[in-house]
């Protein structure tokens, strides 16, 4: 029995492994004090303007991630 535990513990360190190391490939938006949908000028520290610039930035990358871009 204790096989089948020693094997999936390692799947499971496998995945975790395989998944942190394909968010430290991702790009992340550094904050520049522009919104990085809009261009407006946002408080320091600030991605975006407001929740709507953000979600529609989200969409768009989400649809050129599916368009394979």
């Amino acid at each position: 029995m204790s096989d089948v535990a020693d094997r999936t513990e390692w799947r499971i360190a496998k995945d975790i492994e395989t998944a942190m190391a394909h968010a430290r490939k991702t790009p992340q938006l550094e904050a520049d004090g522009h919104c990085h949908y809009c261009d407006e000028h946002v408080a320091h520290g600030a991605l975006f303007c407001n929740t709507d610039c953000r979600d529609d930035y989200q969409k768009e990358q989400e649809a050129l991630r599916r368009a394979g871009r």
